[in-house]
């Protein structure tokens, strides 16, 4: 391998948005002396970052591997770059090998180590150590192959104060809409909640520490205004996992901030968006944000029944998550939402009842609606649950689950084959149209002219349009499979749930060629981009 390049730390991982996770580790290791890279994950990379690993020879490969969904695939490309010769150290990092370090080297014969829980002062340590293998049980928060044995060692406090972390390491080019960078911030860590079906508390708690940590306000606004004038980014998306935390210490947090941005001089030349919680919601609170720039705010809502909301543990009402939208939309922002149309309590009822929901949020001028089927992530309470009632089923990397009704186990892989591209594919129908949504709010924040408002009313028509035809699909699909007497006889009325689907699909090809006419006239640039890639339709 060609030596003249050599660096010393290649990092692997998804880059949707930057990935600060890995930007952070790079940071620390920049300002201790060393060189790194990033390469970006994404299926059918892996002879890309085969050939980035060969010019560079890296003594440190690192892959950030989140969920265990996605760990075979991180897996065959750790093959592929053995077999072309790499003979670079590799560490993971992320929830599942953090969680579930034994099973994820079981998964990955190639992996020599794994850096548990936070990774900034571990994997330092570890590449300075490198050399020395007799000393890696000594790394707090490492686990290792040691001959035929896996040792873990005890993990590593969480760090504190995260000031002391410097700024992450940014790309050089920045991700951009209608000419304007944009760049993620991140100003907290962890999350003082429990709900069952996440793994950021399991992820936070397996350390010593708090469960949530913030940096300072000043800090953050300070990074922010140096990525404004340097880079010239003027929207910033907030990755924290609850950034309005309704504690006392956390909202004299938020007025420091907006002081803080009116002290650098940001207020009025940036936008910004948040994510949290629907009890964290106040109008005058999102009111006070938006002055300040605040544009969007993203929702934990996952549920829209009792049930669901109690075996989620999300301890809030369906009232409140309403009244929580209501609030968005009152204080002139826009929210999005994630939510679990499915999950282990599911009932045809609690169905019905989400679909309601649904139609309601809807009704309140929401995003594009999207929904999916809850997922027993490693190490989550409701994972724990389901092993214990015999209901799990798959294995670690891959695992379902049962319903208590076995007929909605046919139903609801119905409803993941008939939706999937619609509701997760990247180019998909709602991740199209939330572009646009995404676009419009650009436009009308920083190019206010009379055309903007033709161009989000006509875009306001097609999400109306698409989530009317999602959810009038849904109440046809429901009102056959209940009428179902047990799970094969839902199978054999596939064909007529999938005659239902076909009038969706229809309309989801009206609607791509809709947007994209109004794209080519509002957003040449962004119709240009999406015309290269074919849409996805199931």
């Amino acid at each position: 391998m060609c030596q003249s390049n050599a660096i010393d730390a290649l990092f692997v991982g998804w880059e949707n948005q930057e990935n600060l996770g890995l930007r952070y580790i790079m940071a620390l290791l920049h300002k201790s002396g060393y060189r790194t890279q990033l390469a970006p994950y994404s299926p059918g990379a892996e002879e890309e970052i085969t050939r980035v690993a060969m010019k560079l020879n890296p003594k440190l490969i690192g892959f950030s591997i989140i969920f265990q969904y996605s760990l075979r695939e991180f897996g065959s490309l750790m093959c592929a770059l053995r077999q072309a010769g790499v003979q670079s150290h590799f560490t993971a990092g992320g929830h599942y090998p953090s969680l579930c370090p034994v099973s994820t080297f079981e998964e990955s014969p190639d992996l020599n180590s794994i850096v548990r829980f936070e990774g900034e002062l571990t994997t330092r340590e570890l590449l300075e150590n490198l050399a020395h293998p007799e000393v890696w049980d000594k790394i707090p928060g490492l686990a290792f192959r040691c001959g035929e044995d896996i040792a873990i060692n005890p993990p590593r406090p969480l760090v504190e104060p995260l000031d002391s972390l410097p700024w992450p390491v940014r790309g050089e080019a920045l991700q951009a809409a209608r000419g304007i960078p944009i760049a993620p911030m991140l100003a907290s860590r962890g999350c003082l909640f429990d709900c069952s079906f996440c793994s950021i508390r399991q992820f936070y708690a397996g350390a010593p520490g708090p469960n949530r940590r913030t940096r300072s306000a000043l800090d953050v606004a300070e990074e922010m205004k140096e990525l404004y004038e340097t880079r010239g980014v003027q929207l910033f998306l907030f990755q924290d996992d609850d950034f309005a935390a309704k504690t006392t210490v956390q909202r004299r947090w938020i007025d420091d901030f907006l002081l803080a941005l009116d002290e650098k001089k940001l207020t009025g030349k940036i936008g910004w968006k948040i994510s949290c919680r629907v009890d964290d919601v106040d109008r005058d609170l999102m009111g006070r944000c938006r002055e300040r720039g605040l544009l969007a705010v993203y929702l934990g809502v996952e549920s829209g029944n009792t049930t669901g909301l109690a075996v989620l543990n999300k301890r809030a009402t369906v009232e409140r998550n309403l009244q929580a939208m209501q609030d968005i939309r009152d204080a002139g922002l826009v929210f999005d939402m994630g939510f679990m149309l499915l999950d282990p309590a599911s009932t045809f009822d609690t169905l019905r009842e989400n679909v309601s929901f649904l139609r309601a949020a809807a009704a309140l001028g929401g995003p594009p609606l999207s929904f999916v089927k809850m997922l027993p992530l490693a190490g989550t309470t409701i994972q724990k649950q389901l092993e214990v009632e015999g209901r799990l089923m798959g294995d670690p990397v891959r695992p379902d689950y049962r319903f208590s009704d076995a007929r909605l186990d046919n139903f609801a892989l119905w409803i993941t084959l008939r939706f999937s591209a619609r509701n997760s594919s990247p180019n998909g129908l709602v991740e199209r149209m939330r572009i646009a949504y995404f676009d419009h709010l650009v436009a009308q924040t920083f190019e206010p002219a009379p055309w903007v408002g033709a161009y989000g009313t006509a875009v306001r028509q097609l999400i109306d349009l698409a989530n009317d035809s999602a959810l009038t699909t849904l109440e046809r699909a429901l009102a056959i499979a209940e009428t179902c007497p047990d799970a094969d006889s839902i199978a054999v009325a596939w064909r007529r749930l999938n005659d239902i689907a076909a009038d969706d699909r229809a309309i989801q090809a009206h609607i791509f060629s809709a947007l994209d006419a109004i794209l080519a006239q509002s957003s040449p640039t962004l119709c240009a981009a999406m015309r290269q890639i074919e849409p996805d339709i199931t």
